[in-house]
Order: structure tokens, then C-alpha cells, then sequence
């Protein structure tokens, strides 16, 4: 049951804040509510089924994509599109419920994490345990070698990350090296993206870093008791798990769904096979997060990525992207936002004055998403529904009130704005909100 509520009253000054948000959105015209659905964030996901195989902190749950299908009665025969679809969160709830679903995403470490989680097959799961049992025989047999050497008797490479070393110690990154070699035997092909997500996700669990809330920082003088066989071992037993569980009927619908590589910003017609009935989706804030550079230690060490510039150029491509070059370059000059855009960022004069790399940030993100919306019109459906939920942001002390600047976007392209609904107030000392805009063709 969900329930309307009032989230903001926890003091004067949230009353005067919520009270500036909420008039903020009702002075454009646009219909506001605050329901309470109960957690929307990654953690929600984490106890539930085939969600749980990767952790993707700035993710919602699969409970906000449930009310939205129960909002929208999205039925089989629609087709729900995820253009920003990160962990897969959106395209692996409609899986299960039978829905067709598409997803599209830049980050090709999050893509691929997607695609395989929703590979959900039974008959091959024995060969988990001959896979175990070669790990364990081969991680005896170089126990006591260097990781050059075992790096080279493998014919494989220690990743070209920057100071690797301060990434995982040598020991634990010779075994994670070990069990990478292993999943791509062809014995094993028939489990391969099992092992793959199994791996991944230790890839990063046994690294020396602390899983902060949204960004990972290092842990140089850590104690932790790595053991990388047994944390592998744990990924496969949740996975097989998880699989079993599923019902004979979700079972039917083993790759139902696809998460493609794609870029958002930009002819969407090229990866949509017919008109899109919905959108269930959360484009990354306007907040300085990098998708790319949290996923980095992964992309390289799974060999998603090939070159130590691919990183940054994803970052380049991607909206919202401020890490290394990306930010070199956007505080430089300020940037002009195009003329059918400016008015409707109300924060540029002030940002600008303050700061030309937030400001420059700030207008990339909304011309980037102009670029977005323009490109959804084209493939959308007659009685197209859509959710968009965002987070608003306070750059160098100046307000963007994200969902009011995207629904007035979205308006001015010709998409009719039902409401805004918020969900929560996010944590921390900025008091920042979370939303939902809901959007109709």
C-alpha cells in the first residue's frame, strides 16, 4: 500500500526548504505529490533475487520500477524502454514480470552486467562446482610463485590501471587474475556469465577501497582478511540460489529482455525495434558522479577496456561525466547554453559568477539531456508514459532544481508533464530531494 505523506517536517529549517521545493515546482503549474513507497535506493535491491549480483550504490529499487508498472498498467504487450539503465535494474524487474523491455547504456562494464543478469537457466549449474574445484587446484599449484609469473604461465595481463598495486594486494589480485583466466575455458562456457558476474563483483569486494555512499575511496592500511576463493564461491552459491528460486513461469522468460551499448543523447532510433509504450528510467544527477570512474577498476580489470584513455573518453560521452579530462575541459570556458534552452536554466547567472566548472557542468547535463528528449519524441508511442526520477543538486551554494528545468524540457518538446511526484529526501547536510517526473506523448 502506498500512502501519500508530508517528508520534510523535520525541523524549521526543512519546512523552509521543503517549502521553497514544493513551491518552486507548484509555481510552474505542475501538479506535485509525496508518496512514500518505502526504500527506493540500491540497498532495497540488494535482498532481492538476481538484482543482488552486482551492487550499483546510485541504483533504485526494484520496488519503484513495480509502482511505476502498477502506476502505468504496463501489460505484455508494451515495450518499456531504460535509456539510462546502469545496473539493469528497470529491464530485470519487467523480465520478471514478462514484460517487454529494452535498456541502453553507455558504461560498458554496467551494460554487460545487465545482459548477463538476465541469462536465467537451470541445466548447467553442476559445473559450478567442477569450476571451483579447478580454482582451488590451480590457486595451490602458484601459491607460492609471483603474480608476473603466474601473469605470464596463464598468458594473461595484470590491468593497466594506474598503481594496481594500491588497488588490490599482489596475492589477492594473483587469484582474482586465476579465477578471470579460468572462466574463459571453453569447459565452462556454458556457465560463462555466471562466473563472469561472480568474478566482477569480487573483482571490486576484495580491492583495498571503502564502499562509501555514492563513491569508492581507498583503504590503504586496511586489515581485512581477503579471501578471494571464498568470496567467489559465495557469488556463485547466491546466483545458483537465486536461480532456483525462480518460478517455472520467470524461467520462461531467460532473455526475454536486452541492455544494449548506447549512447542516450542521440538517435534512439537506432537500437529501438518499434515505438516505445514507456519509460522507466534515472539519468545520472547533476551532481559530479562519475558512472565511469567507479566502474573504473573493474572495466580494466575484467578487459572491457583495452587502453587507459577509453576511461575518459566514455567520460567525454557520457552525461554528466566530470572526471579527468572531462573536467579539464569544462573549466576552461564558459559554455553558452543554445538560445531555446537558456531560459529555462534559471541558476546560470549566479552559478557562472561563482564557478565556471560547475556552471559549464551544470548547462552540459541539460543540454546533453535536451539532446535526450528530443531523440525519445522520435520513437515514442501515441499513448506513451513515461518516469523519469532525478535529484536535484546544490552546486557552490546555488540551487538546480533539476525536475523543475526537465519537466519544463520535456514540455517544450511536446510531452505533456502529469506530475512530479517526490519519493524521499536524500541524506546528508544539503538536504536534497528525490523525484519522479511523470511525463505523457
Amino acid at each position: 500500500m502506498f500512502q501519500q505523506l508530508s517528508l520534510f517536517e523535520n525541523s524549521e529549517q526543512d519546512s523552509n526548504e521543503s517549502q521553497r521545493f514544493r513551491q518552486n515546482i507548484k509555481g510552474f503549474g505542475f501538479n506535485y505529490q509525496e508518496i512514500d513507497i518505502g526504500d527506493i535506493t540500491f540497498k532495497a535491491g540488494q535482498i532481492e533475487s538476481i538484482h543482488r549480483w552486482y551492487r550499483l550504490t546510485p541504483s533504485y529499487s526494484p520496488n519503484l520500477v513495480r509502482f511505476f508498472i502498477k502506476q502505468f498498467a504496463i501489460d505484455r504487450k508494451s515495450l518499456v524502454l531504460d535509456p539510462f539503465s546502469g545496473r539493469g535494474t528497470t529491464i530485470i524487474e519487467c523480465q520478471k514480470h514478462g514484460i517487454l523491455s529494452l535498456g541502453l547504456e553507455i558504461n560498458p562494464l554496467l551494460q554487460r552486467v545487465s545482459q548477463d543478469s538476465l541469462i536465467w537457466k537451470l541445466e548447467n549449474l553442476p559445473l559450478i562446482n567442477s569450476f571451483l574445484k579447478d580454482a582451488s587446484e590451480l590457486i595451490e599449484e602458484y601459491q607460492k610463485q609471483s603474480i608476473d609469473y603466474v601473469a605470464h604461465c596463464l598468458n594473461t595481463k595484470i590491468p593497466i590501471i594506474h598503481n594496481v598495486f594500491r588497488w588490490w594486494k599482489p596475492h589477492v589480485l594473483k587469484e582474482l587474475i586465476i579465477f578471470r583466466f579460468l572462466i574463459n575455458k571453453p569447459k565452462y562456457s556454458k556457465i560463462f556469465s555466471y562466473l563472469w558476474l561472480a568474478v566482477n563483483k569480487a573483482s571490486l569486494d576484495c580491492a583495498n577501497i571503502h564502499r562509501n555512499h555514492p563513491t569508492i575511496t581507498f583503504d590503504d592500511n586496511h586489515t581485512r582478511n581477503i579471501n578471494v576463493f571464498e568470496d567467489i564461491k559465495n557469488n556463485l552459491i547466491m546466483i545458483q540460489s537465486d536461480l532456483k528460486k525462480l518460478s517455472s513461469q520467470e524461467l520462461c522468460y531467460s532473455q526475454l529482455n536486452h541492455v544494449s551499448l548506447g549512447n542516450s543523447t542521440s538517435n534512439l532510433q537506432k537500437h529501438i525495434f518499434q515505438k516505445v509504450n514507456f519509460v522507466i528510467t534515472s539519468p545520472p544527477y547533476p551532481n559530479r558522479y562519475s558512472y565511469v570512474h567507479q566502474t573504473r577498476p573493474q572495466l580494466y580489470f575484467m578487459e572491457l577496456l583495452k587502453d587507459v584513455k577509453q576511461a575518459t573518453e566514455i567520460d567525454l560521452k557520457a552525461i554528466g561525466g566530470t572526471w579527468g579530462r572531462a573536467t579539464s575541459i569544462l573549466q576552461k570556458n564558459l559554455i553558452s547554453p543554445p538560445d531555446d534552452l537558456k531560459p529555462y536554466l534559471d541558476y546560470y547567472s549566479e552559478l557562472s559568477q561563482k564557478s565556471i566548472l560547475m556552471c559549464n557542468y551544470a548547462t552540459k547535463y541539460f543540454i546533453d539531456m535536451q539532446k535526450h528528449i528530443r531523440s525519445l519524441k522520435e520513437v515514442t508511442s501515441s499513448n506513451f508514459r513515461g518516469a523519469y526520477v532525478v535529484g536535484n543538486s546544490r552546486l557552490s551554494g546555488v540551487e538546480v532544481f533539476t525536475e523543475v528545468i526537465l519537466a519544463r524540457m520535456f514540455e517544450k518538446e511536446g510531452f505533456e508533464v502529469d506530475k512530479i511526484i517526490t519519493f524521499r529526501k536524500r541524506g546528508g547536510k544539503k538536504k536534497l530531494y528525490e523525484t519522479a517526473i511523470c511525463i505523457r506523448d
